[in-house]
């Protein structure tokens, strides 16, 4: 059965590429998308909630959404957080350390660039675990920054080194360089917090307060507490609460990806479907034939049904090949029209389960479309097609 099914594809060499080059995009397609859907959500967890050593967020903003917007990307918003509440909120019970801080991007002049900037106090090294200098040291005046290690490499700087910034018309000098961390971190400047206040015309305001507990049991207690200490206007939110927020912005990305994924199974079914036609067409004297040496209805589905299990199999594992090849390349083109939340670790993550559900999905999607064509290709009699049952000799 497999060898005659193979033979038959092979009558039509140009067609059966072109539906295996369908099933091909097709399955490069879902496996694509549930890698970036798996690699963004994987890779935004790492930075806000895992990798940060910050449980609960003080701010201002509208929303955890709006907040979730400011607080991962930067952003200089009209609400604020006055320094002054830093101190409230330390002193609430098991608040092990809360920290100020000014996040703001700006793109550069000449619009090739968007620097994040951070105006942090000595808290940081508290908080967040994965903040080390790798060399160099904390900052030594109020013309100091401090450079992710990824902005270090483009800017070929190193400690000592000045650094001029256009968005200011002033020049700092370089006193540290932070230990990669694969995070938001590595391409971003630090700045001591009341200089990046005043380089903004920010002096008091921060964009939150970040604060650590001193046991997670007691997360949802400290922050009921702050709730209830601070103004209605405020909101206290969770790390995890922060996460979902990009989330919900990466939701329109998500929809699309879901819009490209249905297209290019509906283009495979198509073209499976339209191949099949035309061979139950081209093939009805030799599907009468089989039917006159005792072929069944069920024989002849069989038949079809394998001939489009091979062409859905080739081009699903040829798929899965496609999308492992082309993951780079479809991460850059995510990074630059992405608008949400753009983590700094691969937001595209191939994993074997979803490449072998892309493949069930593809074959059973593909032999699912062949049904009507092998149905078709069945219900023709031995006469049917022009043959003559009594010529046919065993």
């Amino acid at each position: 059965m497999v060898r005659f099914a193979v033979q038959n594809l092979v009558r039509s060499r140009t067609r059966t590429l072109l539906t295996v080059f369908g099933t091909v995009v097709a399955t490069a397609t879902l496996v694509l998308a549930l890698g970036l859907d798996r690699g963004y959500r994987s890779a935004v967890d790492s930075e806000l909630v895992r990798k940060t050593g910050i449980h609960i967020y003080v701010t201002r903003e509208g929303c955890p959404m709006e907040a979730a917007s400011i607080i991962a990307q930067g952003g200089i918003s009209p609400l604020f957080v006055p320094e002054t509440v830093t101190d409230a909120v330390r002193t609430a019970a098991h608040v092990d350390a809360a920290m100020p801080f000014k996040i703001f991007a700006l793109t550069t002049a000449d619009g090739s660039r968007t620097d994040i900037f951070f105006g942090i106090t000595p808290e940081i090294r508290r908080i967040r675990p994965d903040w080390r200098i790798s060399t160099g040291t904390w900052f030594t005046g109020d013309d100091s920054v401090i450079l992710g290690a990824e902005i270090a490499r483009l800017e070929k700087r190193v400690p000592g080194d000045r650094i001029y910034f256009d968005h200011f018309d002033r020049e700092f000098t370089v006193t540290g360089i932070l230990a990669r961390s694969n995070s938001q971190d590595d391409a971003a400047f630090f700045l001591p917090l009341h200089v990046a206040q005043r380089l903004i015309g920010r002096e008091g305001k921060l964009t939150a307060i970040a604060v650590k507990v001193d046991d997670l049991r007691r997360l949802e207690e400290v922050r009921r507490a702050l709730r209830g200490m601070l103004p209605e206007d405020y909101f206290v939110i969770t790390a995890q609460e922060l996460s979902e927020g990009v989330m919900t912005f990466f939701a329109s990305t998500r929809a699309i990806m879901g819009v490209m994924v249905l297209i290019a199974l509906l283009l495979a079914v198509l073209g499976i479907s339209n191949t099949m036609l035309m061979t139950v067409t081209e093939r009805r004297r030799e599907f009468g034939y089989l039917r006159c040496v005792g072929a069944g209805t069920g024989d002849i589905i069989r038949l079809i049904a394998g001939e489009t299990f091979i062409v859905c199999a080739a081009g699903a594992v040829g798929g899965v090949a496609a999308a492992s090849a082309l993951v780079p390349m479809f991460e850059r083109f995510i990074r630059s029209t992405l608008t949400s939340y753009i983590p700094a670790a691969g937001i595209v993550q191939l994993h074997a389960v979803y490449a072998a559900v892309s493949v069930a999905v593809v074959i059973l999607v593909g032999v699912a479309a062949s049904l009507y064509p092998a149905l078709k290709a069945a219900r023709i009699p031995p006469h049917g097609g022009g043959a003559r049952c009594l010529s046919i000799r065993w």
